[in-house]
């Protein structure tokens, strides 16, 4: 199985929540998870070299070719982490997705390229946004949650503000993390059965 995180819009919690997926699998008990950065960034793989996860693999493969070449190695899980604004990779990518996650914020600006990124999924593909960094019980996001369900887009979770790695290769996943995300990879293997 092969979850592509991916967003038009960098910054809105793409290696945070592959990394978070990932280590929600093998806490589920996937073996081996297989965590691909796609980005040329290498947000993920920096991370994961100072803070390796056991049970998962990161492999690089920041091109559309190198990309769906390790997709197709996976075996048991895969994670993809996908780079902002590319859309040549992210439909390569998601052509062959069992499940798409789509992190956001909760915002104006953040729908535009959320509504972008849906659209260059495949009909039957199951997606569903992560409200990533999210100010529990603000306006903002109320307002948030009533739009995205207006547009009938699922939900697969909520994630707090301090949930993340935005401390870089500094900061160790939390447990409140991989919990939301465990939840979150609940609803992607619900859509994909």
């Amino acid at each position: 199985m092969n979850i592509i995180v991916t967003s038009l819009k960098g910054g809105v919690g793409k290696s945070t929540s592959s990394i978070y997926l990932s280590a929600a699998a093998v806490e589920l008990g996937y073996d081996p998870v297989t965590l691909i950065d796609a980005d040329p960034q290498a947000s993920s793989a920096e991370w994961l070299e100072v803070w390796p996860l056991p049970g998962v693999t990161v492999v690089e493969a920041p091109s559309e070719r190198t990309a769906i070449r390790a997709m197709g190695r996976v075996e048991g899980m895969g994670i993809v982490d996908t780079p902002p604004g590319n859309e040549r990779i992210t439909q390569a990518v998601v052509a062959l997705a069992d499940a798409v996650v789509i992190p956001t914020r909760a915002g104006g600006v953040e729908y535009s390229r959320v509504l972008a990124t849906l659209d260059l999924i495949p009909a039957g593909i199951p997606r569903g946004i992560v409200i990533c960094a999210a100010r529990l019980g603000t306006n903002d996001l109320e307002a948030a949650i009533v739009w995205w369900k207006e547009q009938k887009v699922e939900i697969w979770g909520v994630i707090p503000e301090r949930v993340g790695i935005a401390a870089g290769p500094e900061a160790r996943l939390s447990r409140d993390g991989l919990e939301g995300y465990g939840a979150v990879l609940h609803q992607a293997l619900r859509g994909w059965r």
